[in-house]
């Protein structure tokens, strides 16, 4: 059991981006889409005047506003098609996922291997390994009616029974199924739920713990607000759950409404865990015997606060492991949960801070403490003996990144995988003395021997160095020709390390750049370079996003006109400050799903959990704050902005489509000769959940920025 914030969607939150352009005036036969009413609307708080004249775009079942965002997107789509590479692209790209075979979520249990697979572009399905290497599929989403997709998974025990987060239509509010493993049957359905939140099984396998959401109605301000933990026996009806916490209760706990309360166990422990989490980096953490938790109400006793920074946690028997982030690049502590009385004042330190070394995640295995690292942006592993002394550092069969870990505390050793830019990701397991191969990963990924991978430094505002990852052709001449796509977050302290994408490497092989700006704000180096780049410091990463590009210019890579940067999410504050406040630095700018008027984020779904994050626009000081960061605040009449490029799902629960659809109505209305495109998806979310979505998508995408940015079709 590991700690787990629900932050954003998936890794890939910084996906892709880019922009396009070709003429926004309709062309002869085709009606242009509608242009945005305005509003005098203008808000005034602590002396301050903010207009919003497209406040009427907010708003839950808003059909005036479904119905503008869809005439958008059908004439995007159009004109999308319509481009000389899209269909070109499209072939290429669908193709190569179509491939392609990916493995991801992988859990040992005893003798069975448990891994989702996806196969051929198609949505992800659950399987299971048996000991003599024979495969079987428990879940086929497809089989499921409502274009239902698998999330996150959870397998009792014994390894008998598997609780599936499925999703529907690219919504995250969603059910928990349980699945006998053994025959396939489903035996028990428990929802809303969010997806992130997964089943904490009981050790005997009766039952679990689980996060449940309200049952909400049309129009609710903010589902997400209020979740609550519950004990569910299986066979039982969900009516008959216990409830052990819930947010905004006012009780003795105190957990606010916008809050996540989950109760987390692991095997072989006789403790159970209040975790209380939101989008930010820090716990709190409460604790209570597991059978004061499943026989009655638990008296918890909390023993981590949010002002504590502890950033990650694991238990082994009665010892707590605590990632602490009191030091800039992290320690670990060690607390006995059965010592009088434990506090966090009373733990010990068992792995120190150490200089250059930046300590990432744990995991608990029979034999030890398993820790990843991060030195110059490449992991390292080490085993800490349960006993103590200094970690001992591992040499896994090759150099990567290590995305995933899984481990068990009543078994030696762990899973994990292996990847970086150019090399597909591998699953090893480690049984306590060496690295075996399990035959998963990638499969039949594209080999890119011409494509080279460097990491670099760019020179922002204030002098610092901010790193940066490249990826291009070995043959690339300096001369400036090339097409380049900067990507960014800059969130939550999360970390982009380097990962294998065949459908951004097919851009690279085309001839163009791909690079990753570690903008502070992330993780990479360390909780203090998170802290550079959050909250009033939130413009540091936009500076160091934009110091990016300008160095790309000054290496020949690329010109700022060839140069289109990308984000999504939470990376929408970034690309779109970025966009707002350094046009000139930019041939055109995509921004998928993008967080683009912060100072509003009470008035969308997710908004309230946002706050620890950006800040509380109830308050001077967290408007001022707001306002300092918001793209949609910050567009100005009269300026030309480079090409705009705005995807966005309309069943997005976490970044309300009116983001987009504010910011690219304002951009138009500041400079109507800026061409601004939406594309749009129906049955889509937050971001694409099937690989062959993801192709086309990113086919879109580089047929725009080819006929934006002057690039020549792929070759």
């Amino acid at each position: 059991m590991r700690l787990q914030n629900l932050l954003p969607a998936s890794l890939f939150l910084l996906t892709l981006g880019g922009c396009a352009s070709t003429q926004q005036a309709s062309r002869p036969g085709h009606a242009a889409p509608p242009v945005a009413r305005t509003v005098a609307v203008v808000d005034r708080e602590f002396g301050l005047a903010l207009p919003d004249p497209y406040r009427w775009m907010e708003g839950e079942d808003n059909a005036e506003f479904e119905a503008w965002l869809k005439a958008q997107g059908a004439d995007t789509r159009k004109r999308l098609d319509a481009l000389p590479g899209d269909a070109a692209w499209q072939a290429r790209l669908v193709d190569v996922a179509g491939a392609t075979t990916v493995h991801r979520r992988f859990v040992q249990v005893g003798e069975r291997l448990f891994v989702k697979r996806a196969e051929a572009g198609r949505e992800a399905l659950l399987l299971v390994r048996e000991a003599d290497g024979s495969e079987r599929v428990l879940l086929d989403p497809t089989t499921l009616e409502g274009e239902a997709s698998l999330s996150g998974y959870s397998v009792s025990p014994a390894g008998d029974k598997v609780a599936v987060n499925i999703g529907f239509g690219g919504n995250e509010i969603g059910e928990i199924a349980v699945y006998d493993v053994a025959s396939g049957a489903r035996i028990d359905t428990l929802k809303p739920v969010w997806s992130e939140f997964q089943a904490n099984w009981l050790p005997d396998g009766s039952g679990f713990f689980y996060t449940r959401m309200r049952d909400v109605g049309a129009g609710d301000p903010d589902p997400l607000q209020g979740m609550a933990a519950y004990l569910h026996r299986l066979g039982q009806p969900q009516s008959a759950d216990r409830l052990l916490a819930r947010a905004g209760a006012g009780d003795a706990l105190a957990i606010p409404a916008n809050d996540f309360p989950s109760v987390q166990t692991t095997r072989g422990s006789d403790w159970a865990l209040l975790a209380i989490s939101g989008a930010r980096a820090s716990w709190r953490i409460c604790v209570a015997p597991l059978a004061d938790a499943t026989a009655a109400r638990a008296n918890w006793r909390c023993i981590v606060d949010d002002p504590d920074n502890i950033q990650g946690a694991d238990l082994r028997g009665d010892t707590l492991y605590l990632l602490a982030a009191d030091a800039p690049n992290r320690r670990v502590l060690a607390l006995d949960l059965a010592a009088p009385a434990p506090t966090l004042a009373k733990a010990r330190e068992v792995v120190p801070e150490r200089v250059g070394i930046v300590l990432s995640d744990l995991a608990v295995a029979r034999d030890g403490l398993y820790l990843k690292s991060m030195q110059q942006g490449i992991d390292r592993l080490e085993r800490l003996d349960p006993a103590g002394g200094t970690p001992v550092a591992l040499t896994p069969p090759r150099e990567g990144s290590i995305w995933e870990t899984s481990a068990d505390p009543r078994q030696d050793g762990l899973l994990l995988s292996l990847e970086n830019w150019t090399t597909p990701d591998r699953i090893f397991r480690y049984d306590g003395a060496s690295f075996i191969d399990t035959g998963l990963g990638t499969w039949n990924a594209p080999a890119y021997p011409e494509l080279v991978s460097e990491r670099i430094e760019a020179t922002s505002d204030d002098g610092t160095r901010v790193p940066m990852s490249v990826v291009r052709r070995g043959d690339l001449a300096h001369d400036g020709q090339a097409l380049a796509l900067v990507s960014g977050y800059g969130g939550y302290g999360i970390s982009i390390q380097p990962f294998y994408s065949a459908l951004l490497l097919e851009w690279v092989r085309a001839g163009h750049v791909y690079a990753t700006c570690h903008v502070r704000g992330g993780g990479e180096n360390g909780d203090a370079w998170r802290l550079a780049g959050s909250g009033m410091n939130k413009q540091r990463g936009i500076e160091d996003f934009t110091a990016c590009a300008r160095e790309l210019a000054r290496r020949g890579y690329s010109t700022p006109a060839r140069t289109a940067g990308t984000g999504g999410s939470m990376g929408g504050v970034l690309t779109g400050g970025a966009y707002t406040t350094a046009p000139d630095a930019w041939g055109a700018m995509v921004i998928e799903v993008g967080l683009l008027n912060p100072v509003r984020l009470l008035a969308a779904k997710n908004g309230a959990n946002q706050v620890a994050e950006l800040g509380d626009p109830r308050t001077e000081t967290g408007l001022k704050q707001l306002l300092a960061m918001d793209p949609y605040q910050h567009v100005r009449d009269g300026v030309r902005y480079p090409p705009l490029l705005l995807v966005t799902g309309l069943a997005d629960q976490r970044v309300a489509p009116w983001n987009s659809g504010k910011f690219g109505a304002r951009v138009r209305a500041a400079s109507p000769a800026t061409p601004v495109w939406f594309r749009t998806e129906e049955a889509s979310g937050h971001f694409a959940t099937s690989g062959n979505a993801a192709a086309i998508q990113y086919a879109d995408i580089y047929a725009w920025l080819e006929a934006t940015l002057g690039g020549t079709p792929a070759r």
